[in-house]
């Protein structure tokens, strides 16, 4: 699966435009043979519309949904509410959080459970069979923040700091990319399940 973004922003509202395009494994491997040439660079207003060639490496993590709503049960998400409070009272600002630390990891993510951060939990479903879409791709312009600081590797770590202290390693690792998605939010891309070739939507949250 590739995803493309137009570098340019489009109607009254400034929207970004993006594309799903699937290819056979085999057909991949060979890359050459869709892109002969590299692109010419446009011209673009800003320097985080043009994404920073970098090295994936992928690792696998559980996540768990986030607690909003009737995300879960109503008496789970007052379990989870009462054990950050008391994180808090013990470990002061640097405590960790369900929300932040154990659920939905920063960055770019395949699968797993979309963060409402911004907006709020809201329903997905498919423009053409209103069957409940899944999620497929979280775009995240950041891979680390100070608010997310659990899921910085050991090696990006200074070990001798605790906490939001400890991140190392300046903008070009958190920020790998270098490009954003509206406000500090998450792109995630939802896929229809019951047919692939229905159309995929997008949700910035």
């Amino acid at each position: 699966m590739q995803l493309f973004r137009c570098p340019f922003t489009h109607g009254p509202y400034l929207e970004r435009q993006y594309r799903l395009r699937w290819r056979q494994a085999e057909q991949a491997e060979h890359a050459e043979r869709f892109l002969v040439a590299p692109p010419e660079v446009p011209l673009l207003r800003w320097e985080h519309e043009l994404p920073e060639p970098c090295v994936l490496h992928p690792e696998e993590v559980d996540t768990y949904p986030w607690a909003e709503d009737d995300t879960l049960p109503a008496s789970l998400i007052a379990r989870i509410d009462a054990w950050d409070d008391a994180q808090v009272t013990e470990y002061g600002p640097d405590a960790p959080s369900y929300q932040y630390d154990l659920s939905i990891p920063p960055g770019w993510r395949v699968g797993g459970y979309p963060s409402w951060a911004s907006t709020g939990p809201m329903a997905v479903d498919c423009a053409s069979c209103a069957t409940p879409m899944r999620l497929l791709l979280t775009a995240e312009g950041y891979e680390m923040d100070a608010g997310s600081h659990s899921w910085v590797p050991v090696e990006d770590r200074d070990p001798t700091l605790r906490g939001k202290a400890s991140i190392r390693g300046g903008q070009s690792l958190a920020q790998p990319t270098r490009l954003r998605f509206g406000r500090d939010r998450d792109l995630h891309v939802f896929t229809c399940p019951a047919d692939l070739g229905h159309s995929p939507q997008w949700v910035l949250s």
